[in-house]
């Protein structure tokens, strides 16, 4: 889909908000993320409005001056099963509810999206923008979704392959479908045959059920990110998202699955923040992944008392 401004040519503001706890590896994330979204919020073609972390840890931690934060509660205990990510969309609902958002429409993000250059609002005409997954494969499942997403909704072909990130959205929407995938996303999580189904993903598919039962279609837009070390060019894209550890020997080839000689996955940060002046991968590694650690080294040399 072409980027396009709205007729008027007045910019259309969305507001970025990453869900996180207070873990140190979702903080340190957040902390690299918040600083490529300052750098790039006030170039050219960007609609990038405010910002807020929202932290579902229940209290205050010491980066509230550093990024912009709102205190979301935790689920009860127990109720997320041990799967943590429930907790996002029931600290969207209570920021949708109680903070007071200017920007019209929301990118909701992650911690381990790293914003490449200034991103216009993608969506259009009521439509939100979402990254298409193909891991996300509502028509294979068709007998579990249909316990979500009855017969008189229409064919499953109506949900998107989406999670509820990277998509940019009209705020009004979101209020309406937020509620419904923090309920969906439970009701997937205490059924057994849908948990084992959907896996680690199964909040992405009640976000996206959720979005289709309230009638939100989605563009689907491919060059919104990138995921090293699969994806090994830039390109056009928005975003890198690290989720995937990338492994390489000193001749610059892949040895995925198996630790390489020279390796960055974020997995090796769950208890400590990555030191400053990561050692940048040998020659022949892709653009990609070259890329994503001269970003993170950027970002760990400028933002005041890393490591602590």
């Amino acid at each position: 889909m072409p980027v396009e401004r709205s007729s008027s040519g007045k910019k259309r503001l969305f507001h970025t908000a990453v869900t996180a706890s207070d873990s140190v590896y979702n903080t340190w994330q957040c902390r690299v993320m918040y600083y490529w979204y300052k750098k790039h919020r006030d170039g050219p073609n960007s609609e990038m409005g405010g910002f807020t972390r929202i932290l579902h840890s229940g209290k205050a931690d010491k980066f509230m001056e550093e990024i912009p934060t709102f205190i979301a509660q935790p689920l009860p205990a127990g109720m997320d099963q041990g799967y943590i990510v429930l907790n996002r969309p029931w600290a969207f609902v209570q920021w949708l509810q109680k903070a007071d958002i200017k920007e019209d429409y929301i990118l909701m993000a992650e911690p381990d999206h790293i914003i490449v250059k200034p991103i216009p609002n993608l969506s259009i005409d009521g439509l939100g923008a979402a990254f298409p997954f193909f891991y996300i494969e509502p028509k294979k499942f068709e007998s579990i979704i249909r316990k979500y997403f009855p017969e008189d909704k229409g064919p499953v072909t109506k949900i998107d392959p989406i999670g509820n990130s990277p998509v940019i959205i009209g705020k009004e929407s979101l209020k309406k479908i937020a509620p419904t995938w923090m309920n969906v996303s439970l009701a997937m999580k205490k059924d057994p045959e849908t948990d084992k189904a959907f896996g680690w993903v199964l909040e992405m598919y009640g976000y996206a059920v959720s979005s289709a039962l309230h009638g939100v279609d989605n563009i689907l837009y491919k060059d919104f990110m990138i995921q090293p070390p699969w994806d090994t060019e830039i390109g056009k894209k928005f975003i890198i998202h690290y989720t995937y550890g990338c492994d390489y020997d000193m001749k610059g080839k892949s040895t995925y699955g198996k630790i390489g000689e020279w390796r960055f996955d974020k997995r090796s940060y769950d208890t400590v923040m990555p030191p400053r002046n990561l050692p940048l991968p040998p020659p022949g590694v892709p653009e990609s992944v070259v890329t994503l650690v001269k970003m993170v080294n950027e970002a760990t040399a400028n933002i005041p008392n890393w490591g602590s």
